[in-house]
Formats: structure tokens, sequence, C-alpha cells
């Protein structure tokens, strides 16, 4: 059997309600060349496991890899090491491909060899827009802009070359945000195979990404959440300076991270499970006395970069950070005032300083 094109590859765990759809959106696409679909059951509890044997016997492009629990991110591994193609897709089990996703993926790698293709997605399942080859490209240095636009931190909207992804790994240390290590790993290696590379990222929107389910890792709460990211922080801003990305890029990057790591502490004191609440608010306090976000406070200031969650974080106060990301979770008009009072009073201290 010759070797297909393209391989997409779906871990699966507890994905009964939704595998039948994604795995059909799969086998549905005409691509030339040929396509394999890798299912991994990474120990599914339910019946999913038995479902993908199913749609095995049903395909001959359907390979099932059954593994014990080891976590998604084995699972993405497994699917990489078996998979015998020019190019790869993820997939995860509770989404979906649009009609013709992945040859407008392949014409848009074609037209531009070198270039790192990318895509947008939905979140209607029914959504109407037309999959079309349409594509606009970013040079190196807007990868800031790419993460700024949810187009860099996951990696089911991206065309991987086989023999470059096979060479890394998705890191399951992490429980959190690894994908991102895994997606910034493959543009430093395709820096340095394709220095000139650009990014060609398709307009039409490729992957319908269910949000609906419960329990999803954007749901779940993480203990070590203010460690994690910032360490993937840390690697995103290595990886955007190195690019040279522009000011006008990076000040709203920042702002993106002082708002993910301060309602990163608001959900301790929301949902971690300790039982007293002044262990919650010790370990709030902790997270906003990290060396990293003082790092990152001091960066702003010199860039005379807000944020609404940047005086409450300077002033390490719990219960500001607590009121800003409430208002802002419930859609409260308070997050504008006091995003409005925030900006009055810190343009006021770096006019004095």
């Amino acid at each position: 059997m010759s070797k297909p094109t393209l391989c997409v590859i779906v871990p699966v765990y507890k994905a009964a309600a939704t595998l039948d759809r994604c795995v059909a959106s799969v086998l549905a696409q005409q691509v030339t060349g040929g396509l394999h679909c890798i299912l991994v059951d990474d120990g599914s509890p339910d019946e999913s496991g038995g479902l993908c044997d199913v749609w095995a016997a049903r395909d001959p492009r359907v390979t099932v890899l059954h593994q014990e629990n080891r976590g998604v991110s084995a699972a993405r591994n497994a699917g990489l090491a078996a998979a015998d193609s020019e190019y790869l897709v993820f997939l995860d089990a509770d989404d979906a491909l649009r009609p013709g996703a992945l040859q407008a993926a392949l014409d848009a790698q074609n037209t531009a060899p070198q270039s790192f293709v990318l895509w947008h997605y939905t979140t209607d399942e029914q959504d109407a827009a037309a999959v079309t080859s349409d594509t606009a490209t970013r040079p190196q240095n807007r990868l800031a802009r790419l993460w700024l636009d949810c187009l860099l931190a996951m990696p089911w909207n991206k065309l991987y070359r086989t023999a470059s992804a096979q060479q890394l790994a998705f890191d399951r240390q992490y429980t959190l945000g690894e994908d991102l290590q895994f997606v910034l790993d493959y543009i430093d290696l395709l820096g340095r195979t394709a220095p000139d590379f650009a990014y060609t990222i398709l307009t039409a929107p490729l992957t319908f990404y269910d949000c609906s389910r419960e329990g999803t890792l954007s749901t779940k709460y993480h203990a070590d959440y203010c460690k994690i990211w910032p360490e993937h922080f840390a690697r995103l801003n290595k990886a955007c300076y190195a690019a040279h990305c522009p000011q006008e890029d990076m000040r709203p990057l920042h702002r993106a991270e002082l708002t993910v790591y301060a309602e990163g502490v608001a959900d301790i004191l929301r949902r971690d499970p300790a039982k007293r609440r002044a262990v919650r608010r010790d370990k709030a306090y902790a997270a906003l006395r990290s060396p990293w976000l003082h790092a990152l406070l001091e960066r702003m200031r010199i860039e005379g970069c807000y944020c609404a969650y940047y005086l409450p974080c300077r002033w390490r106060s719990i219960r500001l950070v607590w009121v800003m990301a409430e208002a802002r979770r419930i859609g409260s008009p308070l997050f504008g005032k006091l995003d409005w009072a925030g900006y009055y009073l810190l343009g006021r201290r770096l006019r004095r300083d």
C-alpha cells in the first residue's frame, strides 16, 4: 500500500457521544493521494474503544491503537509515532472537520511549499461559511498576533509535515497548555529547516470546535495553573522576541498573559478544594507574589501597557482581583467601570514615574 498524503490523528477518551460524528467527518474528506485515520483509544472506560474497532472494520483507512489511560499527550504521541504520511493533522474526538477542509489545507501548502499552514475554526456546527482556498500570509514576526487571534495555542488547526513532527513529542508532564509547547517546538524546528518560512492562514473555518461539553480542560480546576502558565508564557515570549515581533503585538500579548494569570488567581478563590477560605486566600496571595508576575508587571509599566488587572495585581489585592474576575465572568458593566478607573489611576502613576 502506497503512503497516503495525509494522516488524521484522533485521541479518544470518553467520546462515545461524538466519535461517530468526528470519524465520519474525516472519512468524508476527498484528499488527493489518499488519507489515513489513526484512532488512539486511551483506555476509555466507556464504549469508545469498541466504536473505534467498528470503524476500523468498516473502512480500511482507519487504524486503531488501544493503550492504557495515559492522557491526551501520550495518545497523540502514539498516533504520531504510527503515522506514515507526508502530512498530518490532529483532531479531537469531540470535534469535526468541515467538508473540503483537508484538501483546502493541502492546496494552500502546495501553493506555498515553505509555509506553515493554519486555519480558523468555528464553534457553530451549522456554520454555513464556505470552505475555500483563500489565504492570508503573515511573516514570522507576527507570531504574537497568531496567539492574540486564537490561532496558535491548539494543535488541531494546523498542517504538519509528518517527518518533522515525528522528531518532537507532546510533553506529558503538563496537564494544561501542553499543546502550545508542541506548536512552539514545531515552529522552532521549522525555522531551522526552512528559515524563510511564513505562516499561511486559511481564512475559512475548517474545523468545528465543540465547546459545549462539560469536563473539558477549560472547565476543570488546575491546582498548578499559576505555575504552568508562566512557564508557557516564558517560552512564548522568548519565541516572540526571537522572531522580532513588533511592540504593537507584544503589548496586547502581555495584557492577555496578565489576564490569563489573574483569572487563574481568582479561580483559586472560586474552586480550590481547600475547605477553609483562609487556605484559599493564602494560595491566591502566594500566586500574586510570583517573581514571574512581578517581572511581567514591570515590563508592562515600562511599556505603558495597561490591563484591567494591572493595579489589582500590582497591589497584590486578592479582593480586587476577585471582583474584577467575577465582573468579567458574568459580563457585569462594573468590569468596564473598574477598567476605566484603573486606567486613570495607572495613567497618573506612569506620568509621575
